[in-house]
Protein backbone atom coordinates (compact mmCIF):
# COMPACT_ATOMS: atom_id res chain seq x y z
CA UNK A 1 0.00 0.00 0.00
CA UNK A 2 2.71 2.51 0.86
CA UNK A 3 4.15 2.71 -2.67
CA UNK A 4 0.83 3.95 -4.17
CA UNK A 5 1.49 7.67 -3.47
CA UNK A 6 5.06 7.24 -4.72
CA UNK A 7 3.79 5.63 -7.93
CA UNK A 8 1.28 8.45 -8.42
CA UNK A 9 4.04 11.03 -7.92
CA UNK A 10 6.25 9.41 -10.58
CA UNK A 11 3.33 8.83 -12.97
CA UNK A 12 2.33 12.50 -12.60
CA UNK A 13 5.80 13.55 -13.70
CA UNK A 14 5.81 10.93 -16.46
CA UNK A 15 2.72 12.65 -17.89
CA UNK A 16 4.35 16.08 -17.55
CA UNK A 17 7.93 15.38 -18.74
CA UNK A 18 8.06 12.09 -20.62
CA UNK A 19 11.76 11.70 -21.39
CA UNK A 20 13.41 12.60 -18.06
CA UNK A 21 10.44 12.24 -15.72
CA UNK A 22 12.25 10.12 -13.14
CA UNK A 23 15.07 12.69 -12.76
CA UNK A 24 12.55 15.54 -12.49
CA UNK A 25 10.42 13.61 -9.98
CA UNK A 26 13.45 12.84 -7.81
CA UNK A 27 14.84 16.40 -7.97
CA UNK A 28 11.54 18.12 -7.16
CA UNK A 29 10.62 15.56 -4.50
CA UNK A 30 14.04 15.95 -2.87
CA UNK A 31 13.82 19.77 -2.97
CA UNK A 32 10.37 19.79 -1.37
CA UNK A 33 11.38 17.23 1.24
CA UNK A 34 14.58 19.14 2.09
CA UNK A 35 12.65 22.43 2.39
CA UNK A 36 10.08 20.86 4.72
CA UNK A 37 12.79 19.29 6.88
CA UNK A 38 14.78 22.56 7.06
CA UNK A 39 11.70 24.59 7.98
CA UNK A 40 10.16 22.17 10.47
CA UNK A 41 13.11 20.40 12.05
CA UNK A 42 15.61 23.25 11.85
CA UNK A 43 18.17 21.04 10.09
CA UNK A 44 20.79 22.68 7.91
CA UNK A 45 20.45 22.62 4.14
CA UNK A 46 23.82 20.88 3.81
CA UNK A 47 22.41 17.93 5.73
CA UNK A 48 18.78 17.95 4.56
CA UNK A 49 19.43 18.25 0.81
CA UNK A 50 21.75 15.23 0.41
CA UNK A 51 19.62 13.07 2.70
CA UNK A 52 16.42 14.00 0.85
CA UNK A 53 18.13 13.34 -2.49
CA UNK A 54 19.34 9.91 -1.40
CA UNK A 55 15.86 9.11 -0.03
CA UNK A 56 14.15 10.11 -3.27
CA UNK A 57 16.67 8.19 -5.37
CA UNK A 58 15.82 5.12 -3.26
CA UNK A 59 12.10 5.75 -3.84
CA UNK A 60 12.78 6.06 -7.58
CA UNK A 61 14.58 2.71 -7.58
CA UNK A 62 11.71 1.04 -5.68
CA UNK A 63 9.16 2.58 -8.05
CA UNK A 64 11.10 1.45 -11.14
CA UNK A 65 11.37 -2.07 -9.73
CA UNK A 66 7.63 -2.16 -9.05
CA UNK A 67 6.97 -1.08 -12.62
CA UNK A 68 8.87 -4.10 -13.91
CA UNK A 69 6.97 -6.62 -11.78
CA UNK A 70 4.07 -8.24 -13.62
CA UNK A 71 1.20 -9.93 -11.84
CA UNK A 72 -0.12 -13.34 -12.91
CA UNK A 73 -2.34 -13.69 -15.96
CA UNK A 74 -5.90 -14.96 -15.48
CA UNK A 75 -5.06 -18.61 -16.13
CA UNK A 76 -8.65 -19.72 -16.71
CA UNK A 77 -9.20 -17.10 -19.42
CA UNK A 78 -5.83 -17.91 -21.03
CA UNK A 79 -6.66 -21.64 -21.14
CA UNK A 80 -10.10 -20.95 -22.67
CA UNK A 81 -8.61 -18.52 -25.18
CA UNK A 82 -5.93 -20.99 -26.23
CA UNK A 83 -8.44 -23.85 -26.46
CA UNK A 84 -11.18 -22.06 -28.38
CA UNK A 85 -9.68 -19.01 -30.11
CA UNK A 86 -6.44 -20.59 -31.32
CA UNK A 87 -8.17 -22.81 -33.95
CA UNK A 88 -10.25 -19.88 -35.27
CA UNK A 89 -7.26 -17.55 -35.47
CA UNK A 90 -5.00 -20.25 -36.89
CA UNK A 91 -7.27 -20.57 -39.95
CA UNK A 92 -6.21 -17.04 -40.95
CA UNK A 93 -2.54 -17.54 -40.09
CA UNK A 94 -2.43 -16.15 -36.55
CA UNK A 95 -0.40 -17.91 -33.89
CA UNK A 96 -0.29 -17.24 -30.18
CA UNK A 97 2.74 -15.14 -29.28
CA UNK A 98 2.54 -14.07 -25.63
CA UNK A 99 0.49 -13.36 -22.53
CA UNK A 100 1.44 -10.95 -19.77
CA UNK A 101 -0.23 -9.87 -16.59
CA UNK A 102 -0.75 -6.33 -15.38
CA UNK A 103 2.05 -4.15 -14.03
CA UNK A 104 2.04 -4.13 -10.22
CA UNK A 105 2.70 -0.38 -10.06
CA UNK A 106 0.03 0.78 -12.52
CA UNK A 107 -3.58 1.28 -11.48
CA UNK A 108 -4.94 -0.58 -14.53
CA UNK A 109 -5.09 -4.36 -14.20
CA UNK A 110 -5.18 -5.49 -17.84
CA UNK A 111 -3.94 -8.88 -18.91
CA UNK A 112 -2.48 -8.64 -22.41
CA UNK A 113 -2.55 -11.40 -25.02
CA UNK A 114 -0.89 -11.20 -28.43
CA UNK A 115 -1.45 -13.20 -31.59
CA UNK A 116 0.67 -12.58 -34.70
CA UNK A 117 0.46 -13.45 -38.38
CA UNK A 118 2.77 -12.69 -41.27
CA UNK A 119 1.64 -9.67 -43.27
CA UNK A 120 0.45 -10.88 -46.69
CA UNK A 121 2.27 -7.94 -48.30
CA UNK A 122 5.53 -8.90 -46.58
CA UNK A 123 5.72 -5.77 -44.39
CA UNK A 124 6.30 -7.43 -41.03
CA UNK A 125 3.36 -8.87 -39.14
CA UNK A 126 -0.29 -8.33 -38.36
CA UNK A 127 -1.27 -8.37 -34.69
CA UNK A 128 -4.32 -9.25 -32.66
CA UNK A 129 -4.08 -7.58 -29.23
CA UNK A 130 -6.46 -8.58 -26.44
CA UNK A 131 -6.40 -6.44 -23.32
CA UNK A 132 -8.74 -7.75 -20.63
CA UNK A 133 -9.14 -5.86 -17.37
CA UNK A 134 -11.24 -8.12 -15.17
CA UNK A 135 -11.12 -5.65 -12.25
CA UNK A 136 -13.11 -2.94 -14.05
CA UNK A 137 -14.92 -5.16 -16.53
CA UNK A 138 -13.40 -3.94 -19.79
CA UNK A 139 -11.85 -5.56 -22.84
CA UNK A 140 -10.04 -3.81 -25.66
CA UNK A 141 -9.33 -5.94 -28.70
CA UNK A 142 -7.67 -4.80 -31.89
CA UNK A 143 -7.08 -6.64 -35.15
CA UNK A 144 -4.31 -5.08 -37.24
CA UNK A 145 -4.88 -1.75 -35.48
CA UNK A 146 -8.68 -1.77 -35.93
CA UNK A 147 -10.95 -2.06 -32.90
CA UNK A 148 -12.75 -5.41 -32.89
CA UNK A 149 -16.06 -3.90 -31.78
CA UNK A 150 -16.09 -1.62 -34.85
CA UNK A 151 -15.28 -4.51 -37.16
CA UNK A 152 -18.07 -6.59 -35.62
CA UNK A 153 -20.53 -3.67 -35.80
CA UNK A 154 -19.71 -3.23 -39.49
CA UNK A 155 -20.78 -6.86 -39.98
CA UNK A 156 -24.19 -6.01 -38.51
CA UNK A 157 -24.02 -7.43 -34.98
CA UNK A 158 -24.26 -4.55 -32.47
CA UNK A 159 -24.91 -6.85 -29.48
CA UNK A 160 -21.74 -8.84 -30.11
CA UNK A 161 -19.86 -5.58 -30.75
CA UNK A 162 -20.90 -4.35 -27.31
CA UNK A 163 -20.15 -7.72 -25.69
CA UNK A 164 -16.51 -7.85 -26.85
CA UNK A 165 -15.82 -4.66 -24.89
CA UNK A 166 -17.00 -6.07 -21.53
CA UNK A 167 -15.07 -8.48 -19.33
CA UNK A 168 -17.52 -10.49 -17.25
CA UNK A 169 -16.42 -14.06 -16.71
CA UNK A 170 -13.72 -16.04 -18.51
CA UNK A 171 -15.92 -18.54 -20.37
CA UNK A 172 -18.35 -15.93 -21.71
CA UNK A 173 -15.54 -13.53 -22.64
CA UNK A 174 -13.65 -16.21 -24.56
CA UNK A 175 -16.83 -17.39 -26.31
CA UNK A 176 -17.69 -13.82 -27.38
CA UNK A 177 -14.18 -13.30 -28.77
CA UNK A 178 -14.26 -16.58 -30.67
CA UNK A 179 -17.62 -15.66 -32.22
CA UNK A 180 -16.30 -12.19 -33.12
CA UNK A 181 -13.09 -13.52 -34.64
CA UNK A 182 -15.03 -16.11 -36.62
CA UNK A 183 -17.29 -13.35 -37.97
CA UNK A 184 -14.60 -10.79 -38.75
CA UNK A 185 -11.80 -13.02 -40.01
CA UNK A 186 -13.94 -15.38 -42.09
Amino acid sequence: MWPRPVHRWFFFWEDMVLSVYRVVAVAIGAAITAAVVVLTARVRWLVAAPLATVGWIALGVVQEHDQRVLLDVDGEFLDLLREHADPVLARTGFTFHSASGPCRARPGRSDTFLYEAADPEGNGCVDVWIRRDRSNGQMRVSVDGHQLERLVASHGDPQLAARVTRAKEPAGDAAALVTAFDLVLA
